[in-house]
C-alpha cells in the first residue's frame, strides 16, 4: 500500500503501524514516501498513492474538496521556540510574540500553514514578522534558533534540547491537526481499511 506523508507522521505513526504490520499481517506491506501536504494530496488526487497523511493548524485550516476524504487523527499544541534565557515568558501568545517582533523568524520551506499561523498571531500583536529563514525539518529549526538565528514554531511536547525554550502559546492556542486522506470509497478495500484502523488505535491524544 503506498502512502505518502510528512516526516513527523512517518515516525511517530507509520513506522509502529509498519511494525506491527510485520508481526501481524506480513502480507500488507507499506511503501512510504516523506512529503508536505500539498505534495502528499497532489500525489493521491494523481491515483500515485492509496493513503496521505497531512496537517494543518487551527489558525490556518486546511479545506478538503469533494474529491477527497480527510479523517482527523491526533492534535499537538506547538510552541514558540526561541533562545534559551534566564526566567520564563508569561502572558497570552500575542504578548509572547511581541517580545519577539524585532528577531528573525524561521518558517517552513514545502509548506505555507506555519507561515500563515505566525502572521496571523504576528498581526493580532500588531506586527509584521521579519521572515528570513526557511527550513523543513524541525530538528534545523531547532539548530537554527540555537544559533540565533531566529525564533520559530516547534511541537510544545517535544524537548529541544539545551539552549533552546519553549515558550507556551495561549489564547489563542496553536494546534497542528493530523489527517488521514483518502479518496471517496477507497477506505473500505481491506489492506488501507486495517491501516486506517491502525492509525486510529495510536494517535496521539491532545498534547
Amino acid at each position: 500500500m503506498r502512502v505518502a506523508a510528512f516526516a513527523s507522521a512517518v515516525r511517530h505513526l507509520l513506522l509502529p503501524v509498519a511494525g506491527i504490520l510485520a508481526g501481524q499481517r506480513p502480507q500488507v506491506r507499506l511503501h512510504l514516501s516523506e512529503h508536505e501536504p500539498g505534495e502528499a494530496l497532489g500525489l493521491l488526487a494523481a491515483d500515485e498513492v492509496d493513503l496521505a497523511l497531512t496537517y494543518d493548524y487551527n489558525l490556518a485550516p486546511a479545506r478538503f474538496d469533494g474529491s477527497l476524504a480527510g479523517e482527523p487523527l491526533g492534535r499537538t499544541r506547538w510552541s514558540l521556540g526561541t533562545p534559551a534565557t534566564p526566567g520564563r515568558d508569561r502572558g497570552i501568545a500575542l504578548e509572547v510574540f511581541g517580545r519577539y517582533r524585532d528577531h528573525d523568524w524561521i518558517v517552513n520551506s514545502r509548506n505555507t500553514a506555519d507561515e500563515e499561523v505566525i502572521r496571523v498571531v504576528a498581526a493580532l500583536a500588531g506586527f509584521e514578522p521579519r521572515i528570513t529563514h526557511r527550513a523543513d525539518s524541525l530538528d534545523l529549526v531547532r539548530d537554527m534558533i540555537l544559533a540565533g538565528l531566529g525564533v520559530g514554531l516547534l511541537p510544545a511536547a517535544r524537548p529541544p534540547g539545551r539552549g533552546v525554550t519553549l515558550r507556551r502559546l495561549r489564547q489563542p492556542d496553536v494546534t497542528q491537526r493530523a489527517y488521514a486522506v483518502t479518496r471517496p470509497g477507497h477506505a473500505a478495500w481491506p489492506p488501507l481499511a486495517l491501516v486506517l484502523r491502525l492509525l486510529r488505535d495510536i494517535s496521539p491524544p491532545v498534547t
